[in-house]
C-alpha cells in the first residue's frame, strides 16, 4: 500500500508542476471551485493511475524484487513516459498516426486543459483590464521596469529583450492607450508578453 501512495504522490506532484508551469491563475477567479475540480481532479487521476500501474507491476517477479519505495518512486517518475509508449504507428491520410495509450491520454489532457484555460483566461482578462483601467500608462510602465529589474530569474539578455518589448509597446502609434495599458498590465500580473519579444 505504501508503494501505491509513493507512486501516486510522485506522479501527482509532476502533474501539479506541469499545470503550474502551463497556467497562470489569478487569485480572484470567479469559477474557482470548477477550476479546482478540473485542476485537482487531473492531479488525483494521474496519481491514482500511477499508483495502480505500480500495483500491477509489483505483481511480476522481476519488479517485485525492487524495494517498494524505490520501485514506486521510479514508476511515479516514469509514469508519463510509460503512457507515451506506442504499440504501433499507422499511416492514415499520408500522416503517421501513433497507436497506443498516448493518444487516449493526450485527448483527455487536452480536454481538461481546455476547460482549465477557459476559466483561467476569463479571469486573466478581467484582472488585466481591471488593472489597466485603474492605472496610468506611466505607472504601469514603471511597474514593468521594476519587475524586469527585480526579476532574478531573468538573465541580462532576457532583461534587455523585455525592456525592448516595453519600449516597443510604449512607442506603438497603432495601439490605443488602453491596448498599451492592457499589455503592460498583463506583464505586471503574470509576466506574460507576446512571444515575439
Amino acid at each position: 500500500m505504501v508503494g501505491f501512495f509513493v507512486a501516486a504522490l510522485t506522479a501527482g506532484i509532476l502533474t501539479l508542476l506541469d499545470l503550474d508551469r502551463t497556467f497562470y491563475i489569478p487569485s480572484a477567479t470567479p469559477q474557482k471551485v470548477l477550476l479546482y475540480l478540473w485542476w485537482w481532479g487531473f492531479v488525483v487521476a494521474n496519481g491514482v493511475l500511477a499508483g495502480t500501474l505500480y500495483a500491477e507491476l509489483s505483481l511480476y517477479e522481476p519488479f517485485a524484487a525492487i524495494q517498494e519505495p524505490v520501485g514506486a518512486f521510479a514508476v511515479g517518475l516514469s509514469y508519463l513516459a510509460i503512457l507515451r509508449l506506442k504499440f504501433s504507428t499507422f499511416t492514415f491520410g499520408g500522416k503517421d498516426v501513433p497507436f497506443g495509450v498516448e493518444a487516449f491520454y493526450n485527448a483527455i489532457k487536452e480536454f481538461v486543459y481546455k476547460r482549465i484555460n477557459r476559466i483561467a483566461l476569463a479571469a486573466r482578462i478581467a484582472e488585466t483590464f481591471a488593472l489597466a483601467n485603474n492605472s496610468a500608462l506611466a505607472d504601469l510602465a514603471s511597474q514593468v521596469r521594476l519587475s524586469i529589474d527585480a526579476n532574478q530569474l531573468l538573465g541580462d539578455e532576457d532583461k534587455r529583450t523585455v525592456k525592448g518589448w516595453l519600449l516597443q509597446v510604449l512607442q506603438d502609434a497603432g495601439s490605443s492607450e488602453l491596448d498599451k495599458k492592457a499589455a503592460l498590465a498583463a506583464y505586471v500580473l503574470s509576466g506574460a508578453r507576446p512571444s515575439s519579444a
